[in-house]
């Protein structure tokens, strides 16, 4: 497990030890962290296709409904019909039809990033990286412009030869909600309860100790719901056994 410590001093990560290898400083528990990354394509992750849809997916119904509801307050049943009969609805799946594949156009023009994620005693963090030669399009494509990634380039977690488009930092103590989804080896991050701030996707042979951290770090704090709960994994040991 990258089980690493950070160096205050020099501002590196390094081995876990008493001093940083590199300065010579002295290295502190606190300072320990949980540091690993995964490259992905990003039209081809559910969590990146996730945080489209959990945008224009409300907004299609709620146009949906909405023009539905126009319909039949001013015209009652029969005007809700007639607007049936004109091809509402075929329009409205050939908009849905429409934005999925914008969607896509978005998350394949983003080409190829990393991301790395950070697991400390502050919380949670996750920083994306692309190559530096990337396009302008690629920037546009998530929603940034040249000039906001060169202020980007200023974060102490910059990295030489990539350019961080990305970051997403979440306090333990924000935190209301975490999904621990074992299955695909990712762990859930929630703030409020009904919104997923982060997807943290670690290696296989890495999830159990990433699992084991954020339950520890969690326990200091009531607000925050663990799913599924130590008891539930402690009863399916029991009845396997």
């Amino acid at each position: 497990m990258p089980l690493a410590n950070y160096c205050r001093k020099c501002r590196a990560e390094t081995p876990v030890g008493e001093s940083c290898p590199y300065c010579g400083g002295k290295l502190t528990k606190a300072g320990e962290r949980l540091s690993f990354g995964v490259s992905r394509a990003p039209w081809r992750d559910w969590f990146c296709w996730n945080r489209l849809l959990r945008v224009g997916l409300p907004v299609w119904a709620l146009s949906f409904l909405l023009i539905a509801l126009a319909e039949f307050c001013s015209g009652g049943t029969p005007a809700l019909t007639g607007l049936s009969r004109r091809g509402f609805g075929l329009t409205m799946l050939w908009l849905l039809g429409g934005m999925l594949a914008l969607f896509w156009a978005l998350l394949f023009c983003q080409g190829q990033e990393k991301v790395h994620y950070l697991l400390d005693k502050d919380g949670v963090s996750a920083y994306t990286y692309v190559s530096e030669e990337v396009n302008n399009l690629a920037l546009y494509a998530r929603f940034l412009t040249p000039a906001q990634t060169e202020a980007m380039q200023e974060d102490e977690h910059a990295l030489p030869g990539l350019r961080l488009v990305r970051r997403v930092i979440l306090p333990w103590e924000r935190m209301k909600r975490v999904k621990i989804w074992r299955e695909g080896q990712t762990l859930l991050f929630f703030d409020p309860a009904y919104w997923q701030v982060l997807a943290v996707t670690c290696p296989v042979q890495e999830f159990a100790e990433a699992e084991a951290w954020v339950r520890a770090k969690t326990k200091r704090f009531k607000t925050v719901r663990v799913l599924p709960a130590e008891k539930e994994k402690s009863r399916k040991k029991a009845k396997k056994r």
